[in-house]
């Protein structure tokens, strides 16, 4: 996994596995994951990081790859937010 971070435009992309976008599903507001022709992620967009990004299940990753994610923000200096 790869972070991108943004911050004129106040935001992270990180790429999970390369390949063919096919379509773009909205997990909230700031979190929108591609995705390829057979459902897989492969990256993932989040707006406003400079408010902090609230953690939650990324669906189609596993719980490590979804740890890792969170963990690469953090890393970035983002502030990660456990949702109840």
């Amino acid at each position: 996994m790869e972070i991108t971070l943004f911050p004129d435009a106040d935001a992270a992309y990180i790429q999970i596995q390369p390949g063919k976008i096919q379509r773009t599903h909205e997990v909230d507001d700031a979190t929108f994951v591609d995705v390829d022709a057979d459902g897989k992620p492969l990256n993932i967009q989040f707006l406003y990081v400079s408010d902090g990004v609230a953690q939650r299940q990324i669906p189609g990753l596993t719980d490590p790859e979804n740890q890792e994610v969170y963990a690469l923000l953090q890393e970035s200096g983002i502030n990660v937010m456990l949702v109840a």
